[in-house]
């Protein structure tokens, strides 16, 4: 049998000299419900977690072509950064010093494999496309992927002053698999899937999990406060999903903060609170609510808003 090398250069001649023609298979992800999130080769840093990610139970089967496909991604990139390069050099030590898996592996690869085919045929897997998808086929794994990020928003923006769990919100399948990908740890944290059930359980890893999976940008809008992680529960059959943050029992927030009581004098043992907001700002500051995602839009610069400038909804009516 050939080597993982030798499978992966034939599949892929094109990267492997001179010619400028580089194969869009390099960059496809064709079964989103066995995707693994958070691999990369933007800096260092990433390119070792994508090595750790890969080397969890369940896709040990495909590392070295998880690993070679970022090396030869970010050889390929046209503008190469620091970070970039630096991953390459992460890669190229991982390949070069790459063993063959010995027979005790291959069985417990096959084994990983069989599961791999099991999900490649389920429903979360009937947006996937073939080596050479067709421009609708892309179309519609971009919306799938935006959709699923446009439904976490508005689950995590209703529970931002909520303990318990949001309602159940529809959750179409392929958005859910092209949002979290499929069983295992992630970059943003984990994806659990009790077969028994059909339920899905997602744990976001606060933050930073939150931005891994929608962006830095709209988890600021976001305005999540003391954020430890957040669950997701998710019936598969239904399409139903439910949400719940967990928050941290310390508060750093300016609004806690300057909300604290301080002394009026030094040495002084009478206290009182400060309020960092005029009493008529509170009176008259006008705001809207978005009707799909529950963003409140305050203030007099977002009274004139005609769309919701977290999610992007279209204004319907001013509540």
């Amino acid at each position: 049998m050939s080597s993982s090398k030798e499978q992966w250069n034939k599949a892929h001649a094109s990267t492997n000299n001179n010619d400028s023609t580089i194969p869009s298979s390099l960059y496809t992800d064709e079964n989103p419900a066995t995707t693994i999130k958070g691999t990369g080769f933007k800096n260092e840093r990433i390119a070792k977690r994508t090595i750790e990610l890969t080397s969890q139970p369940g896709v040990r089967y495909k590392q070295y072509w998880t690993i070679r496909a970022m090396r030869e991604r970010a050889a390929h990139h046209p503008n190469k950064s620091v970070g970039i390069r630096d991953a390459i050099t992460v890669f190229d030590e991982w390949l070069e010093n790459h063993k063959e898996p010995s027979d005790q592996d291959k069985h417990l690869y096959k084994q990983e494999w069989e599961e791999f085919r099991r999900l490649c045929q389920s429903d979360a897997n009937k947006h996937c496309y073939g080596k050479d998808p067709t421009k609708e086929e892309l179309r519609r794994a971009r919306d799938d992927l935006a959709n699923g990020q446009k439904l976490l928003i508005q689950l995590l923006s209703s529970q931002r002053q909520s303990q318990s769990s949001s309602r159940s919100t529809p959750f179409p399948l392929p958005s859910f698999v092209a949002l979290f990908g499929g069983p295992g740890m992630h970059g943003y944290g984990s994806h659990e899937i009790d077969s028994d059930q059909g339920i899905s359980r997602v744990h976001i890893d606060g933050d930073e999990g939150i931005q891994e999976l929608i962006g830095a940008a709209k988890t600021s809008k976001l305005m999540l406060d003391n954020v430890a992680k957040v669950e997701v529960t998710y019936n598969r059959s239904d399409e139903l999903a439910k949400a719940a943050i967990i928050r941290s029992k310390q508060s750093n927030t300016l609004e806690n903060l300057w909300g604290r009581s301080v002394d009026t004098y030094q040495g002084s043992k009478k206290r009182q609170r400060i309020d960092c907001k005029p009493k008529e700002e509170e009176d008259t500051n006008p705001e809207w609510t978005c009707n799909t995602c529950t963003f409140v839009h305050a203030g007099s610069s977002k009274r004139d808003f005609l769309a919701c400038e977290l999610c992007g909804s279209t204004r319907l009516t001013d509540t």
